[in-house]
Order: structure tokens, then C-alpha cells, then sequence
């Protein structure tokens, strides 16, 4: 009997083409801003929800060897996972909201497959592209080109 092989996704392959569909990527937890909560005491009942805190999600920036992005999971499977943790995400939907991307995770599958040794790129963050669509063509999204403005620095005459 053969298992089907997983495909997985890398990161800088992911853009507004994918968006709102599931896919698989491995990545290593570069960030996360996951609450360590006390489990409940015996016998207390999580939420049906999952959690009990103000925020139900946490969000973490995983990364591989093309870029990282942020994901976004719930609260009660973020406390599970630590900055340096190598996890194989599994139907992870595509977000794109108000022009960026980001990943969603609320029913998916994950599985820690190791720690610290998998190389990633922190400089392209496919999460801080700003996306807008090619003024030639309405099918086509392009990353937003126009870099932020910085004030000038004041010189001085002698």
C-alpha cells in the first residue's frame, strides 16, 4: 500500500493566486506572541472555542529557506509551540485581507517534526507585501512597488 506524497508549499511562493485556498508548507517558528496560560484545573471544561482568554488566535512567523510569512492559529495550539520548533502545517487556507497575505489555521493539521536546524530567510516577508492589481490586467495582483518615505535628515551648513 503507497502513501500519497504531500506536496508542500514554499513561501515565497505564495501571493494573491493561492489566496483562499489550502496548502502545505514546513516552516520554523521564527516569532510568537502565544500566552503561556495555566491548563484549567481538573474537571474545568475549556470553551468550546478552545480558550478562555480575550483573544481566542495567536499569531507566529514561520519561516523557510525562501522567506517567512505570519499564521495565524488559535490560542489553545500556540501554547503547545515554541520559537524554534520545526512543524509541517497541513491544509493551511490562504488569507488575503486589505491587500496582504497571511495564513489561517483553525481546523488544519499540525506536526512538530523538529528544532532548530532548518535555514530560513527573515528578509522577505510575503506578510508585509502590500498587493495591488496590475493596472494592465484586473486578474493579475503585483507587489506594491512604492517604498515608504523617510523624512530627510537635516545638514547642516559649516
Amino acid at each position: 500500500m503507497s502513501r500519497k506524497k504531500i506536496l508542500l508549499t514554499r513561501i515565497k511562493d505564495i501571493g494573491p493566486h493561492v489566496a483562499e485556498k489550502e496548502i502545505n508548507l514546513k516552516a520554523i517558528v521564527m516569532e510568537s506572541n502565544a500566552k503561556d496560560e495555566q491548563p484549567q484545573a481538573s474537571g474545568e471544561a475549556v470553551a468550546a472555542s478552545g480558550s478562555q482568554s480575550s483573544s481566542n488566535n495567536a499569531t507566529l512567523l514561520v519561516g523557510d529557506e525562501t522567506g517567512c510569512i505570519s499564521l495565524v492559529i488559535p490560542q489553545y495550539f500556540a501554547q503547545h509551540i515554541r520559537v524554534g520548533d520545526i512543524i509541517h502545517f497541513y491544509q493551511v487556507q490562504v488569507v488575503m485581507k486589505k491587500s496582504r497575505i497571511y495564513l489561517w489555521s483553525a481546523s488544519g493539521k499540525l506536526e512538530r517534526v523538529g528544532e532548530f536546524t532548518m535555514l530560513f530567510k527573515e528578509a522577505y516577508n510575503v506578510s508585509n507585501l502590500s498587493w495591488t492589481k496590475d493596472p494592465n490586467n484586473d486578474d493579475i495582483w503585483v507587489p506594491n512597488r512604492h517604498p515608504i518615505k523617510r523624512a530627510k535628515s537635516l545638514v547642516r551648513a559649516s
